[in-house]
């Protein structure tokens, strides 16, 4: 989980001594029974103040890891990319809706790789004037190979997929699949 935040008021320091306009990133690991603030051991960023606004997640640099860009006030925008490394295989779904509403919101894909059923929820949005990468990063965390993946649309049409490439984005249009010309960024 993260965090990025600051006080919209740049003199809230001179009214509210405990209260501060600039503030440090956070982030945190889900640790499975509750979450643990780990920005100490993230990196030189964290110890650093930003007066944050707003904050978009997506792959910016299409390498199927989640990148952070967070705007400020009254400065210029941090990038913060994921180079932790790719040490589990991805899927990407360009999600593209012909009878639904236009971002697919709502749409349920479930996948299957190596034994391990997920599924997850189509949403939308972001933070204050912001917008997450409407594209889906499915992971299948040391499997091979995608056994396969089922989206089913607001509109009630259910898409089966097969034959699935590793590690790369594909666009699946609502009712026809994936489409021709698979790479879709």
């Amino acid at each position: 989980m993260f965090l990025a935040s600051g006080h919209p008021d740049d003199l809230i320091e001179m009214r509210v001594s405990r209260v501060k306009y600039k503030e440090p990133l956070l982030v945190f690991e889900n640790t499975g029974r509750g979450f643990r603030n780990v920005s100490a051991q993230s990196g030189a960023v964290f110890a650093r103040d930003f007066s944050a606004r707003g904050m978009a997640v997506g792959d910016f640099d299409n390498d199927g890891d989640l990148d952070v860009l967070v705007s400020n006030n009254g400065e210029a925008p941090l990038l913060l990319r994921n180079e932790g490394g790719n040490r589990k295989n991805w899927l990407g779904l360009n999600l593209v809706a012909t009878k639904s509403n236009p971002g697919a919101v709502g749409a349920i894909i479930m996948w299957t790789a190596g034994g391990v059923k997920r599924s997850r929820l189509k949403t939308s949005g972001g933070s204050y004037l912001a917008s997450h990468d409407p594209r889906e990063i499915l992971g299948i965390g040391g499997a091979a190979k995608i056994d396969g993946v089922e989206i089913r649309w607001p509109s009630g049409k259910v898409d089966k997929l097969a034959n699935l490439p590793v590690n790369a984005y594909v666009k699946v249009i609502e009712g026809e699949g994936v489409a021709k010309s698979a790479a879709a960024k």
